[in-house]
């Protein structure tokens, strides 16, 4: 799949940028990342313009976080019940619930950059009832901008050491994932053991 993605990008450059980058923020399983890092290194080469392919994924991406918002406001309970239901997307979407519960806004911006593979999470939750529509787009925005400046940049600055790149960053983001799943799991755990001491110790003894 990425390399069929990669492959067509001398083709249709800024328009495949914005479609891929659209539809992961949907949550399709795209390389949404390494095409924008790739992206960056044709615009090294003089393939493409450097400014087209920032401002395509950039309009992509805030588009896309729209599009998450609106169609969980409207089908809420709907969309988040099929990710939920997924052995995939259920661990993800679960961090994302924990991640917003506690942090609000700020996990807009932290799923946006840091935590990006739960980034279409975030959104569909936080317009099935999680956020505010103002408060979500003022964290969405910056979020998109960082994200696509780092990925373009990166491709641009490091586009003979690619391939190295796009592997440290996807070690990278795997770990931080995986930790945070792991997390989830334990707080849940945790909060399980303790709803069960507490119905135990307020059963009646004979």
């Amino acid at each position: 799949m990425t390399e069929t993605v990669l492959a067509l990008v001398p083709d249709y450059g800024v328009f495949l940028v914005f479609g891929v980058v659209l539809l992961a923020c949907l949550a399709v399983p795209l390389p949404a990342s390494v095409l924008v890092l790739t992206s960056g290194s044709f615009a090294a080469a003089g393939d493409i313009s450097l400014l087209t392919v920032f401002l395509a994924a950039v309009a992509a991406y805030i588009l896309g976080d729209q599009l998450a918002y609106g169609v969980s406001r409207k089908f809420g309970p709907s969309v988040l019940g099929f990710f939920e239901r997924s052995e995939c997307t259920a661990p993800v979407v679960e961090k994302s619930k924990e991640l917003l519960q506690r942090r609000g806004a700020l996990a807009v911006l932290i799923s946006h950059t840091i935590l990006s593979p739960t980034c279409p999470y975030v959104s569909y939750l936080s317009g099935a009832g999680g956020l505010n529509w103002r408060s979500f787009t003022t964290a969405a925005i910056p979020g998109a901008l960082i994200w696509t400046a780092m990925y373009v940049g990166l491709g641009y600055t490091f586009a003979s050491q690619l391939e190295q790149v796009a592997t440290i960053l996807s070690n990278f983001f795997g770990v931080v994932l995986a930790g945070a799943v792991a997390v989830v799991s334990v707080v849940l755990l945790m909060r399980r053991w303790q709803a069960q001491t507490a119905t135990q110790s307020q059963e009646p003894t004979s």
